[in-house]
């Protein structure tokens, strides 16, 4: 009887543990938000002064509209608090393709992966934030950040994303606005084969 019962209990945590796993795997495909957010897909940012090795500050646009993230949307809602400071959150979206191809910047070099980062907003700019991201020295990255000048891989820290990450919110994005030919554009010699 008692080898029963403990067969039965790790049987229910193995089927706990399996439809947890499935559940990650689905909310790792990201969320589309309607609502205000940060875009920071052409931030320049700096080290973070307080932590300088992991964090970078970025200079961010605020916009409205659908945006993909990881978080899901309550989490992302913006707030104010009661001295009138706004929160807002940084996600994806297409919003600046139209006019900045998107650069490519060899792995080594630092950016940020600000994807669901917090951001207060400026109250002196509405229109902008600031934002508090993850400093990243590894993988090569794309940003739509640097006017197609690669020497700025190595001087600025863009706000990018991996290859992966770009290919996984834009394929989000693109099937739920419904659009059938992607927006993204790549400097000259820089598309993906």
């Amino acid at each position: 009887m008692a080898r029963y019962i403990l067969v039965s209990v790790l049987l229910i945590v193995v089927s706990a543990t399996g439809y947890a796993a499935e559940q990650e795997k689905e909310d790792s495909k990201g969320v589309i938000c309607e609502g205000r957010y940060a875009l920071c897909t052409s931030a320049p940012c700096i080290p973070d002064p307080s932590d300088p090795d992991k964090k970078a500050i970025c200079s961010c646009e605020v916009t409205d509209g659908k945006s993909f993230g990881m978080k899901e949307c309550s989490q992302r809602k913006p707030s104010t608090d009661a001295n009138g400071v706004t929160m807002v959150t940084s996600s994806y979206s297409f919003a600046q393709a139209p006019t900045n191809p998107i650069l490519v910047c060899p792995a080594g070099k630092p950016w940020t992966n600000c994807l669901d980062s917090p951001c207060i907003v400026d109250p002196m700019d509405p229109l902008h934030a600031i934002c508090t991201c993850d400093l990243v020295r590894t993988d090569a990255f794309v940003t739509y950040g640097g006017a197609c000048n690669t020497l700025t891989c190595d001087t600025a820290y863009w706000s990018g994303a991996t290859f992966s990450m770009i290919d996984s919110g834009t394929s989000v994005l693109l099937k739920e606005m419904g659009i059938e030919k992607s927006p993204l554009t790549y400097c000259p010699g820089m598309e993906p084969k």
